[in-house]
């Protein structure tokens, strides 16, 4: 049997509205109002507890006029509720902690691994009454010969008594001479060597005195602080180095004074007069 047409659209025509009211209602339900965002204030407060009055969700935080993507100025604040704002100062890298040895030369580099023995002295020292007193700076030798040094050696003693003076120690220099030698055409000199242009007076609380041994392709350095008056060692400190072409030229040559005559420059407390003698040929 076949329905006609237009009695088929009357039946069906009230069953698609009804559907259609029931899906309209069923959405109406599931999808509440928007809620208006609510707004925190960080230093009153009050935003937060009428946020939980009201139990609505927290839409946004206006912690600062300023805009979000603002670039952080130096120093840098942070806000927090509770003790107001907060301000870290940053710490600037030191040299020594972005100095790498593949990053630059080998004399710089050596240059910091000296830098960092004067540290481990400061860092070590145990005399109470303070870095006041003089030091007089040795040169570094060989630990196997304490006579032998090289220009490595006497290239530490020199960096040394530079570092220490920045430090804040009295350094004394024993090399200086009693007047300056004036040579034409060649220039002026306050240091030697020579016996005889010496400073005839010397004084030193503490003396820095420091051994190498080479094994391999390492050099070991130790360093210390001795006091004048009892021997005891004041401070210390150490660092393994590995060999490069720079230090093996620094190495080389090494010497000693056994084949020449050698002097001594007595090394007393302030004020006292320092005898001189020749230790070899008397």
């Amino acid at each position: 049997m076949t329905i006609p047409s237009k009695l088929l659209r009357h039946i069906l025509a009230p069953v698609c509205v009804a559907g259609m009211v029931t899906l309209l209602s069923g959405c109406s339900k599931t999808a509440p109002p928007p809620q208006p965002p609510v707004v925190v204030n960080v230093n009153s407060g009050s935003g937060v507890a009428a946020a939980a009055a009201n139990k609505a969700p927290v839409r946004g935080v206006n912690v600062s006029p300023e805009p979000v993507n603002a670039a952080p100025q130096t120093p840098v604040e942070r806000v927090n509720a509770s003790s107001g704002p907060q301000y870290v100062q940053e710490q600037p890298a030191t040299c020594a902690q972005n100095l790498e040895p593949a990053r630059i030369d080998e004399a710089s580099f050596l240059n910091t691994q000296i830098h960092e023995i004067a540290l481990q002295l400061l860092r070590n020292f145990r005399d109470e009454s303070g870095p006041s007193g003089p030091v007089a700076v040795a040169t570094f030798v060989d630990l196997n010969n304490l006579y032998r040094t090289s220009p490595f050696g006497r290239y530490i003693a020199e960096q040394l008594m530079g570092e220490l003076q920045r430090a804040g120690f009295n350094v004394v220099e024993i090399r200086k001479a009693d007047s300056i030698m004036v040579k034409p055409r060649y220039g002026e000199y306050g240091l030697s060597r020579d016996i005889q242009e010496l400073a005839r007076q010397s004084s030193a609380r503490y003396i820095l005195a420091g051994t190498y041994v080479t094994r391999g392709r390492y050099i070991m350095i130790n360093a210390r602080l001795i006091s004048n008056e009892n021997n005891l060692v004041a401070s210390s400190g150490l660092k393994i180095l590995r060999k490069d072409p720079f230090l093996e030229r620094l190495l080389w040559p090494s010497s000693s004074p056994e084949t020449v005559p050698a002097v001594r420059v007595p090394v007393k407390e302030l004020g006292s007069l320092s005898d001189m003698k020749i230790l070899s040929g008397s």
